[in-house]
């Protein structure tokens, strides 16, 4: 009895390619101008991946050391166009959130929820730098601008950190 041979090939389509994370962008260093609440500010800023490339450390550090402007914002994709995030800063666990955003066509949005208000933090691409607006939304009311910086790359300074 002749022996019948029977191939299987096994054909897979190859797994698309999620985009890359608006948040690759903001790794490296920044000079950060703007104004909060009105107020003129400066800082220097730092974007580092952290636990193994999947978070975004984003470490903000106003330019004198009574600045209130100290932060620490970690960053994460968290599904296909989804974003999660926890704010810190100075003032400690009254100033620490957590967040929910999504990418965007042109960078991404964070939106973090406090007793006071909501706060969505909207971060556009410009040019080679960041434009970075913060609205205060509270209790569901009208939103207004809480802050609004220009990130652009500068140097990263020796010995810097927040966290």
């Amino acid at each position: 009895m002749p022996a019948i041979i029977l191939f299987a090939v096994a054909i897979t389509a190859a797994p698309l390619m999620p985009p890359p994370s608006p948040l690759a962008g903001l790794e490296g260093c920044w000079q950060v101008r703007g104004q909060v609440e009105g107020k003129p500010m400066s800082a220097t800023a730092r974007g580092s991946r952290k636990l193994g490339g999947r978070y975004l450390l984003l470490e903000l550090q106003g330019s004198n050391n009574n600045d209130s402007h100290d932060t620490a914002i970690i960053m994460a994709d968290a599904g296909p166009g989804q974003l999660t995030g926890w704010w810190m800063d100075r003032f400690g666990g009254p100033g620490s959130a957590a967040g929910t955003g999504s990418v965007e066509a042109d960078g991404f949005s964070i939106s973090y929820a406090y007793p006071s208000a909501r706060f969505v933090n909207r971060f556009r691409r410009v040019g080679l730098g960041w434009d970075w607006r913060i609205d205060a939304r509270p209790g569901g009311g009208k939103a207004s601008l809480f802050a609004r910086y220009t990130l652009r790359p500068a140097r990263c300074p020796a010995r810097f950190g927040v966290f």
